[in-house]
């Protein structure tokens, strides 16, 4: 596969007429938007919040995301990377978050994502000889089970949604299967804008369906305001605790090695080479997005593959179409009913849509570890170990529960155990060769 350097903005400055660009913003978003709504959802049923503060929460979060996907594609000095990255709301620190939140309050919380973010920003400093540790196998492990992880959830979207009282229901799979159809169709035999909005579509025909057989729910359309303040100053001045703060450091550590793998899915997809320099750049914006997201009483983002993947899905890699979804996020974030609009597409519709999604990052994983040479440096052994144990942890994620509660969180965590198993057998197998790299560094 033939590569260009990340220098060369071209490919990322693609020309988009101006109602493309609106519609194919408006798909980034549909996509991102009901996982980044989910974990505010969680972490507010988690704490017993009231539905008015959960709702804050949730406006919150597509506000923030929208404030990370403008700093991560525009870039500000060597804040952001300039790449067309979509940014939403990260599960890896939920379960810390739902422990400090529930021990010392909803202001420490906060003051914990504002402290572990600017932690975050100083360690990117350091991330020249940080990104050494991250050859291709390790991060063609860790994108191969993100893939791997994401693809049941998808699964029990199809079925009707985990905890549905018709969970794997004839009709749900029937009409997630055919939004599945659709979509593939498109995009194999569609052209022009049709071919790039194959999703979009499927998901409209879907939703039309379900809605003429009784499926969909306009309950939270109703039961939404229209209007909401992102008040910083909703629950107080943020409070600061170190221990609170190093807890959440830790998982969102977790975050910025997601990242990386995103990277190498953009480079999959678009056929580029990120340097590392714009990496750099690009985590020094997932910080600087965290300590917004802190000051505006939300939660971490993260780079999301499924709009990597949206990205292939359509074959339009322009940077404009990101800023404009990033500006959409950030006017849904006042109208808690356009918000709530996206969140009705049924269950079995979004599944079949996030199948052919999560199949191209498995894929991206692929791609990524057929470029390792699996006849030297044990990479052969690095690769089965690293992915068993995360398999199996991400299969079996109460394997840990004896241990204490913080560390059974981090080593319940399919994607930090194939990072961490991948990071230390590739220094065992490489290290005179990683020492050279530190070096040269």
């Amino acid at each position: 596969m033939s590569v260009i350097s990340c220098s060369y903005k071209d490919v990322f400055e693609e020309k988009v007429s101006r109602g493309k660009l609106l519609i194919l913003a408006f798909q980034h978003v549909l996509t991102m938007c009901p996982a980044s709504i989910a974990v505010p959802l969680i972490l507010g049923s988690a704490l017993n919040l009231d539905n008015k503060t959960v709702a804050f929460l949730v406006s919150a979060n597509l506000f923030t995301s929208g404030i990370s996907v403008l700093i991560q594609t525009f870039g500000f000095a060597n804040i952001g990377s300039k790449l067309p990255l979509v940014m939403g709301a990260s599960f890896a620190p939920l379960g810390v978050m739902i422990s400090i939140g529930g021990q010392y309050g909803l202001n420490t919380l906060f003051g914990a994502i504002i402290g572990s973010g600017i932690l975050i920003f100083v360690i990117s400093f350091f991330m020249e000889k940080i990104l050494v540790f991250f050859p291709n196998v390790v991060v063609g492990s860790f994108v191969t089970l993100i893939g791997i992880s994401l693809i049941p959830v998808a699964f029990k979207d199809l079925a009707g949604g985990e905890g549905a009282a018709n969970f794997g229901a004839v009709e749900n799979i029937m009409l997630g299967g055919l939004v599945l159809i659709i979509i593939i169709g498109l995009n194999q035999y569609g052209k022009g804008l049709v071919r790039s909005l194959s999703l979009l579509i499927g998901i409209i025909i879907g939703t039309i369906i379900a809605f003429a057989l009784g499926m969909v729910d306009l309950t939270p359309v109703a039961q939404a305001s229209w209007f909401e303040i992102i008040n910083p100053a909703k629950f107080g001045a943020p409070k600061f605790r170190i221990d609170a703060i190093l807890m959440m450091t830790i998982f969102c550590v977790i975050n910025l090695i997601q990242c990386i793998g995103v990277f190498s899915v953009l480079d999959e997809v678009c056929q580029t080479n990120t340097d590392s320099s714009t990496k750099i750049k690009g985590l020094r914006g997932v910080a600087m997005g965290q300590i917004f997201a802190g000051l505006f009483c939300s939660v971490p983002s993260t780079m999301f593959n499924e709009n990597v993947g949206l990205i292939e899905l359509t074959n339009v890699k322009s940077r404009n179409v990101i800023k404009m979804a990033g500006l959409f996020l950030i006017i849904i974030g006042f109208f808690p009913k356009v918000a709530a609009l996206i969140t009705i597409v049924p269950k079995p519709v979004m599944g079949g849509a996030t199948i052919s999604l999560f199949g191209i990052i498995l894929t991206a994983g692929i791609s990524i570890l057929s470029k390792v040479d699996f006849s030297t440096g044990g990479n052969f052994t690095i690769v089965g170990i690293s992915l068993a144990v995360g398999v199996g942890v991400t299969v079996v994620p109460n394997i840990f529960d004896a241990f204490p509660s913080l560390l059974s969180m981090l080593l319940s965590n399919g994607l930090f155990m194939v990072s961490i198993t991948a990071i230390i057998l590739n220094i065992v197998f490489n290290f005179k060769d990683i020492k050279k790299s530190l070096v040269a560094n």
